[in-house]
């Protein structure tokens, strides 16, 4: 009697390491882009353009890279790169929001330090 074979899953591939950095935080009120990042694959690919996006009912996300062309009259968008699994998605996802937290909360540092700075000046002057 013969057996079927069950079909085999692919196995996923192994993600290369993924690393992002926040090239500049954008002050806006509302909706709206957060950050401009850079995400390095590998140590081997380097890809620009992601945006932090905040919006009011889903909170932060990210947008890949794209550029913009007419069609039919009205603008379009299409995605210059993207992730191509789920894992690999989410993997870039997740290191632009650490990034986007940890530059949030240098600047805030930052900001922290030079209010003291100001308190101690103006201490010494009185």
């Amino acid at each position: 009697m013969a057996t079927k074979k069950s079909p085999q899953k692919k196995a996923a591939p192994k993600l290369p390491s993924i690393s992002a950095k926040i090239d500049r935080l954008i002050p806006t009120e509302g909706d709206g882009v957060r950050a401009i990042a850079s995400v390095n694959i590998g140590g081997a690919y380097a890809a620009h353009g992601f945006k932090v996006y905040e919006s009011e009912g889903k909170g932060l996300s990210v947008l890949n890279p794209s550029s913009k062309y007419q069609k039919d009259g009205k603008s379009q968008y299409s995605d210059v790169i993207h992730a191509v699994t789920p894992e690999a998605r989410t993997a870039i996802n997740d290191a632009i929001l650490e990034a986007y937290e940890q530059k949030l909360q240098e600047e805030q540092d930052e900001d922290l330090d030079e209010d003291m700075d100001e308190d101690i000046a103006q201490g010494q002057t009185m």
